[in-house]
């Protein structure tokens, strides 16, 4: 794989894990917001939450590795 798109897939990858874990708290605590505009259970705020989790995660992982 191209080392340009490992850390996009590795963002990705956090990102969907993220996503996962607040559909699945969402769904056993039967507690979707008011405001939920995507698919019927995300926020905005989930999404921009996710993203600089996705970011931030990437950054750590690619200072821990070397950038390799």
């Amino acid at each position: 794989m191209h080392p340009k798109l490992k850390p996009i897939v590795y963002g990705l990858g956090v990102f969907v894990v993220y996503a996962i874990l607040v559909y699945a708290l969402r769904y056993f605590s039967h507690s979707v917001p008011f405001d939920a505009k995507y698919l019927g259970i995300y926020t905005n705020k989930d999404l921009y939450t996710g993203l600089g989790i996705a970011v931030l995660m990437t950054y750590m992982h690619i200072r821990k590795t070397g950038g390799k």
